[in-house]
């Protein structure tokens, strides 16, 4: 296991994360913070659909993209952020079940650049399925001493 740069990372995770209305608009649920992985949780809604009724491939890449960039952030110094700056999704099947969730790992962190990867399962009595899949680099900026997401302008 990676060792935290800042040991207070999960109360800044899980602030970063309460923070980011894209993940309330889309109604994800942040169920784990560890050093360098995040899991997060979709419950599907009719308004998270496309056309034939699976969940649309935008919101699990958004999904995909929050679920890395809080891994990166689990594991940047106390006074950064993460910014992604690449990502490539590869969608493997539908995702048609009632939940889904998302797991983001860091592979290599970095004092300027972390590489993480991402995987979208759909949940059933059968087990997960993998959905889809995202590998993605993520700048750390430094932000203004006394910063904070909650008090973002």
């Amino acid at each position: 296991m990676v060792e935290p740069r800042d040991p207070e990372f999960e109360a800044r995770v899980r602030a970063s994360f309460a923070a980011q209305s894209a993940m309330k608009t889309l109604q994800i649920e942040l169920l784990s913070v560890q050093p360098g992985e995040i899991i997060m949780q979709l419950e599907k809604s009719e308004n998270l659909l496309q056309q034939q009724g699976f969940v649309h491939g935008g919101v699990l890449t958004a999904g995909l993209d929050s679920a890395c960039g809080f891994a990166a952030l689990s594991l940047s110094a106390a006074s950064a952020e993460v910014l992604s700056i690449e990502f490539k999704t590869s969608f493997f099947r539908p995702a048609n079940t009632d939940m889904v969730r998302f797991v983001g790992r860091v592979l290599k962190p970095g004092k300027r650049v972390s590489f993480c990867e991402a995987e979208a399962f759909s949940l059933s009595e059968e087990g997960a399925i993998l959905v889809a899949k995202m590998s993605s680099s993520l700048a750390m900026v430094e932000m203004p001493q006394g910063w904070r997401p909650e008090n973002r302008s």
